[in-house]
């Protein structure tokens, strides 16, 4: 079985994402419903059945198996959103945070001004920042699939499979661009990124890296700053210009709150290392071999995973736009029934509270 590559179109919502990913796992979840289900009807005819079972009752208990979808990464650039780690509540900022964080963000690449989205989530750490710029990268996989049993390979712990995205990361980075990034005591990917005044090289994040299992299939993933603002750390924040809060998400909040530490992305690191515009047409000093769209890049990431989980096909099937819109109307009507759902659940408990206040 292949690895599944599902681009959405440009600048979904970020709650839109995260519905196209929990529709795939919801279909994970039932094969997996299923195949219990399988096994106890087995067992159970297996006590109370002869030595000579009948094909039809063999029939029926196939019928029961779901087969669960391939393997998929949800690939997408989200518009402006700010997302809290699971232990984080909105509740917990205060509302001149809140209100800094939604204030209206300028993205220079597509001169739109945004009001950012600032939403929960079920992975670790702290607020973070996605948005354009950036590819985000979901795989959607069932870790104790037969699919990655291999005996060269250990098994497929949530360590494992961290690890896992860091080296897939790292690998396309070096690759493509020739960033060296590599991993720190702290979560995410990390660069050395040399100072634009010349005084030396500093430790950036590249990529951030959040991770999500229920009954051990994965969701969240990584996300890559291909071409977004930067920041730098205390003794390098001098030479940047950009740090205005219109423009730049970065600098309204401490980045998964880790404290003296900036933000990088592709396109910067590149500008450092080649210096100003040299007339390619790719804009400060890129070289024009330098694709920073984030589709092309989602390819070469699914490639590499996809060797990554030592499958047997090591090539990825990219879906059509037909059946990725069919997707999307199955997320949407998904995001419609739990918004019915938590309408009729905030009804029953007002009605709750009236009527004990009587």
């Amino acid at each position: 079985m292949r690895l599944r590559l599902v681009q959405l179109p440009p600048l979904p919502s970020y709650q839109l994402a995260t519905a196209v990913q929990d529709v795939v796992r919801r279909q994970f979840l039932h094969a997996k419903d299923s195949e219990a289900q399988f096994r106890r009807r087995r067992e159970a005819a297996e006590l109370t059945s002869t030595s000579s079972s009948s094909p039809s009752s063999h029939d029926t208990l196939l019928s029961l198996l779901v087969q669960p979808p391939p393997p998929t990464i949800i690939a997408f650039t989200p518009q402006p959103t700010f997302t809290l780690g699971r232990r984080q509540e909105t509740s917990q900022l205060t509302q001149e945070q809140i209100d800094r964080l939604t204030a209206p963000l300028s993205v220079p690449s597509s001169q739109t001004q945004y009001t950012p989205a600032l939403i929960s989530t079920l992975r670790g750490g702290l607020t973070t920042y996605h948005g354009p710029g950036q590819a985000v990268l979901w795989p959607i996989i069932d870790l104790k699939s037969p699919l990655f049993a291999n005996n060269d390979r250990p098994p497929l712990t949530v360590r494992v499979y961290s690890r896992l995205l860091e080296t897939t990361t790292a690998e396309v980075l070096k690759r493509r661009f020739g960033l060296e990034a590599y991993t720190t005591g702290d979560p995410g990917l990390w660069v050395q990124s040399p100072r634009r005044d010349g005084s030396g090289t500093e430790e950036r994040k590249i990529a951030a890296l959040g991770v999500h299992l229920r009954r051990n299939i994965s969701a969240l993933g990584v996300a890559v700053n291909l071409d977004t603002p930067v920041t730098w750390g205390p003794e390098g924040r001098h030479a940047d210009k950009s740090l205005s809060e219109e423009r730049n998400p970065w600098t309204r909040f401490t980045p998964c709150g880790i404290e003296g530490k900036g933000v990088s992305c592709v396109a910067d690191e590149g500008r450092l290392r080649f210096g100003r515009s040299n007339g390619n047409g790719n804009g400060g000093g890129l070289p024009a071999s330098w694709d920073l769209r984030p589709e092309p890049f989602a390819a070469k990431w699914a490639a590499a995973f996809a060797i990554q989980l030592g499958l047997r096909d090591p090539d990825v099937d990219v879906v059509d736009s037909a059946t990725v819109a069919r997707m999307i109307v199955d997320a949407e009507e998904l995001m419609h029934a739990r918004r019915n759902h938590n309408t009729d659940r905030g009804e029953s408990l007002a009605f709750l509270s009236n009527n004990e206040s009587r």
